[in-house]
């Protein structure tokens, strides 16, 4: 198990487990330091900051925003901003909108193939948190129309299958100004995700401001690790690493920690986070 996990996802977003939970979990497998990244909203920030007080963590503010390149799908990892400022919760909400938005049209493209979902049901779902595609695919699977989420985004809802629907495009630029804007960095999420040509776009996105490779990802074997981690190295940029923990109990899950994440690289990560962000750690109010 790593010390460091800074990509996690809980109930805020599209995660299955609490962030309290999310805490608790990371603590029980030897994390020390995390990152919350739920997709467009900090509200999970607040709870997972109590949790980790008491337990003893650090934890960084973060967040996981969606961007396109072309025709493929960029996110980013926005870490160590201000969580409080006015204009990036504006921005966040104005991402969310678009989610439910998107929701919609997929429900409507579902029921145009024999599937009878209502978006109410979607929305109870999601509870609190920022509604996406997982929470569509649990639907799927509680209505029987799948054997499981990880089907439903086989046959349904994964790119290019039938309620593949993009929301408005965000240009990358714009989501790297904010979160500059607000004091934290960015780094590129999974980016073997992003297509064959993953390293062209990593080396756009670096000049677009991109701050930092996600090297040490979850399922990566060691030959794509060490060529990130060299590239990284080329363009003068941080490596971070995360298990991009949701809890949904896809093929591909790892438990929160587990990847290969040295020690050293966690807290190279952590030293660049410390050098470079308005916002390096939360802390409760006594």
């Amino acid at each position: 198990m790593a010390s460091g996990d800074f990509h996690l996802h809980s109930t805020a977003s599209d995660g299955v487990n609490s962030p309290t939970w999310v805490v608790e979990r990371a603590a029980a497998n030897g994390v020390r330091a995390l990152a919350l990244t739920d997709h467009d909203t900090t509200e999970g920030l607040r709870e997972a900051a109590e949790a980790a007080a008491r337990l003893g963590l650090r934890l960084i503010p973060g967040v996981e925003i969606s961007t396109e390149v072309g025709k493929a799908d960029v996110h980013l990892l926005g870490y160590g901003f201000d969580p409080g400022a006015r204009r990036l919760q504006e921005f966040f909400r104005w991402q969310r909108e678009g989610r439910l938005a998107r929701v919609e049209k997929i429900v409507a493209i579902l029921r145009e193939h024999g599937m009878a979902l209502e978006t109410r049901r979607i929305f109870e779902i999601a509870g609190e948190a920022t509604v996406g595609r997982p929470h569509v695919a649990r639907a799927l699977l509680e209505k029987g129309y799948v054997a499981s989420v990880q089907e439903a985004f086989d046959l349904w809802l994964g790119n290019g299958k039938p309620a593949d629907v993009n929301r408005e495009k965000l240009d990358p630029k714009d989501a790297i100004a904010i979160i500059h804007e607000n004091g934290g960095v960015v780094f590129i999420a999974h980016p073997t995700y992003m297509g064959d040509d993953y390293v062209e776009k990593i080396r756009l996105l670096r000049r677009l401001g991109a701050d930092g490779i996600e090297t040490y990802y979850k399922h990566y074997a060691a030959e794509i690790v060490a060529g990130l981690a060299s590239l990284a190295k080329e363009l003068g940029v941080a490596a971070s690493g995360g298990s991009d923990y949701h809890g949904l109990g896809n093929p591909d899950d790892r438990d929160i920690g587990d990847i290969s994440f040295p020690d050293e690289c966690v807290d190279a990560f952590l030293g660049f986070i410390d050098a470079q962000c308005a916002c390096s750690a939360i802390e409760v109010p006594a």
